[in-house]
């Protein structure tokens, strides 16, 4: 299908686009060259009468950030499925009331392509005449914080399945735009539950109609516009969900990539805005970080690549159970460790779209029994965000009535080993991230043979990448082999030793794992060269063993910004990993945890993560009138639930 000229116009200084596709027209007279922003309503919207006219109009403008003032002008008329005479709702009322001297015209509906293909009524909502010809108003947010590849439109507004790429620049031309439709369009439902959901799709997974650049200039030229979008992306359309643009990531989406030479970095809207976006997904998380219109952001997590930005971002996130989304049409770089991951900035938005997206058990379990603290992570190198962990570890505790059991797994593998095995990091030292190299670099076979054949000469790639590729190159198979039994021996050893990973055999036990940065990250400081993971880190846990990992957010530091020269803040997050099917429960406990005792369970966009306060040392503001999201605060502090935990010794329980 040929690309549809896309017109743009600005109404009240804000830039929108013109959704190309004809939803039927006037039967008016009305100028060809016209560009007319109106307002749809219903026959019965109309007849109601002035007063309830006018709560009606209020209410799309209150409750849309599309829908303007200038919208209301002009109504057009939709007529009931009846076809009843909608013309006479202008002689209902007498003009001494204002009724009629409020609008600039009145044009009605006549039947046309949303009869014809079987439609419902049009929703009422902001829409712009072009000539006699109705469309979908979409508002153009500028990307300023650079986290977007590019937006999208889908083709057919009632059947979105192929999509065209929007790349009209700001008013301003500052910018790149993204163009969101009215919240009005989409009303939730029983089989359509994420309906009017906004979200923003990881440019590693294909969209039908538009190319995946994977922030590869090589890439992008090399490969033609998908020809189907990919399995998940087509789940969350058939719950309603509207795609609004694609995400930077690494290129090649490769993890802790932080070169961005072929695109530039997304920028980190938390503090100075000045910091670092970290990670293979660091364009969704800076898309949800920074924007109040977006709802969700998908991403891709290998090795952290969902969770470490979500950290930086002070963002709630989920690493789901392996296997728990489909990889079709996504870029993958190991199938052993690669996984759809989610955004959210609402732990009850995460659960929803988690619960209906995700093939993962309904969360409909016992609490956890057991609250595992590994000692091989902690304590954290900064002594403030130790104490906040502490705090955080004291309210799970509170929350479940059990106290955390501190492990060294090293310690743990030393007195219960395999057979046969050395010290565990010596054991482990190569198999998580060789074996993963050997994926990732088996996975760009294709790419490198069709660009060398097409162009005659190898393509870029970035440092990163290029790392992986160097060590996936020199591993043999037979080394390969034996990575996957390390890896294997490891699993079991865990199952078997430390916490069960079968959902359906859990033992209820959660493990504390740190997330984040432990200071400031500054985005102009030279990246450091990349170098190999070596052993077992805290990031290489969920991805080995397969299990759900979910991020959150709920404190904030202060630093002495370089950039701004006054007090920025910083987010302070906790993971929390639990047995595979879990990813539900996590969620419903952490939210309840946070909850309970009266710590916020949402985050703002922005420069702060959540407003500033003192409220039990986060830096967070206390929610004195419990309005807002969460419930109002119970004091419960963390020294009086599990005093003398900061005295406890390690301990193998296990």
């Amino acid at each position: 299908m040929a690309l549809k000229h896309l017109i743009t116009c600005v109404v009240a200084g804000i830039d929108y686009l013109v959704h190309p596709q004809i939803l039927g027209s006037v039967e008016e007279s009305v100028r060809a060259d016209q560009i007319i922003p109106v307002v749809v309503l219903s026959e019965k919207e109309v007849n109601a009468g002035p007063e309830e006219l006018w709560d009606t109009l209020h209410h799309l403008v209150d409750n849309d950030d599309v829908c303007t003032d200038e919208f209301t002008g002009i109504i057009v008329v939709s007529p009931s499925a009846s076809g009843a005479g909608s013309r006479e709702v202008v002689g209902n009322h007498d003009a001494s009331d204002g009724y009629l001297g409020r609008f600039s015209a009145i044009y009605h509906l006549a039947g046309g392509p949303i009869a014809s293909q079987g439609q419902n009524e049009l929703p009422s909502g902001p829409y712009f005449l072009s000539g006699p010809n109705l469309h979908q108003a979409w508002r153009l947010y500028p990307d300023d914080l650079e986290a977007f590849t590019f937006g999208l439109i889908p083709e057919d507004v009632h059947e979105p399945h192929r999509f065209q790429a929007v790349t009209s620049q700001s008013s301003d031309g500052f910018s790149k735009t993204i163009p969101v439709p009215s919240r009005f369009y989409h009303r939730p439902d029983e089989k359509r539950p994420l309906a009017g959901a906004r979200i923003s799709l990881g440019d590693t997974l294909d969209a039908e109609g538009v190319k995946t650049t994977l922030s590869s200039r090589a890439w992008a030229e090399l490969y033609p516009a998908a020809d189907a979008s990919a399995a998940y992306v087509r789940a969350l359309l058939g719950l309603g969900a509207v795609v609004v643009g694609k995400t930077k990531t690494t290129q090649l989406a490769a993890a802790g990539g932080a070169d961005w030479v072929d695109a530039q970095s997304p920028a980190n809207p938390r503090g100075d805005r000045y910091q670092g976006a970290s990670g293979s997904s660091a364009g969704a998380a800076a898309s949800l970080a920074g924007y109040g219109w977006l709802d969700y952001a998908v991403g891709g997590d290998s090795i952290g690549g969902v969770r470490e930005p979500a950290a930086y971002h002070g963002l709630y996130a989920i690493r789901p159970t392996i296997g728990s989304a489909s990889l079709e049409g996504v870029r993958v770089n190991s199938p052993r460790y690669d996984t759809i991951g989610l955004l959210g900035r609402g732990l009850d938005h995460l659960v929803s779209v988690v619960k209906h997206s995700l093939d993962v058990p309904d969360g409909s379990v016992t609490l956890p029994r057991r609250i595992i603290y590994p000692t091989d992570f902690f304590p954290l190198p900064d002594p403030d965000q130790q104490k906040l962990v502490e705090d955080f570890v004291g309210k799970l505790e509170g929350y479940l009535g059990v106290r955390h059991a501190k492990i060294s797994l090293a310690k743990l593998w030393q007195d219960k080993p395999p057979a046969e095995s050395d010290a565990m990091q010596s054991y482990m030292e190569k198999a998580p991230f060789w074996s993963l190299c050997y994926d990732y670099y088996r996975a760009s076979d294709h790419f490198r043979s069709d660009y060398h054949n097409k162009f005659d000469r190898e393509p870029f790639v970035e440092a990163t990448p290029a790392l992986y590729w160097g060590i996936g190159a020199n591993v043999t198979s037979d080394e390969y082999d034996t990575y996957l039994t390390e890896l294997e021996t490891f699993r079991t050893w865990f199952d078997d030793t430390v916490m069960s990973l079968s959902y359906e055999q859990s033992d209820d036990a959660i493990l504390v794992l740190p997330c984040g940065s432990d200071g400031p990250n500054y985005r102009d400081s030279p990246p450091d060269e990349p170098t190999a993971f070596k052993g077992i880190d805290s990031r290489l846990l969920s991805p080995i063993l397969g299990t759900p990992e979910i991020v959150v957010p709920f404190a904030q530091l202060p630093y002495k910004s370089r950039v701004t020269r006054t007090i920025e803040y910083r987010p302070v997050c906790i993971s929390l990993m639990g047995s595979r099917g879990s990813d539900l429960t996590l969620l419903r406990l952490a939210e309840e945890t946070l909850r309970t005792t009266g710590w916020r369970t949402h985050v703002d966009t922005g420069r702060y993560t959540f407003p500033v306060g003192l409220y039990d040392g986060q830096r967070v503001k206390d929610k004195e009138d419990g309005g807002g999201h969460d419930a109002a605060p119970t004091k419960l502090h963390a020294d009086d639930a599990v005093a003398g935990m900061e005295e406890e010794e390690p301990l193998d329980e296990l």
